[in-house]
């Protein structure tokens, strides 16, 4: 083997190295940005669960008033049948 063959042979190895290096770090970049996807999502999942359950917290209350006025409603028009009628 000349001089010059083993100089491209080493070339090659070097450039294969390299790109196996380079693999290895987007390999590794790739993973860690999945990683933080992960995490992230884990951390803002009990943000999301609490903003469903204050929201339907909201909902209730609302409902809650909502029947209390219709009940108030209800005693009310009652009241005035029996007064119409003289039955009080």
């Amino acid at each position: 083997m000349s001089n010059g063959e083993g100089v491209d042979q080493n070339n090659q190895n070097s450039d294969t190295e390299i790109h196996a290096v380079r693999r290895a770090v987007m390999d590794a970049l790739l993973t860690t940005i999945g990683d933080a996807i992960s995490v992230t999502s884990i951390v803002l999942a009990p943000e999301e669960n609490h903003k469903e359950q204050q929201v339907k917290i909201d909902d209730l209350k609302n409902m809650v008033q909502h029947v209390s006025d219709l009940t108030e409603q209800v005693t009310n028009l009652t009241q005035r049948i029996y007064k119409s009628k003289d039955i009080v």
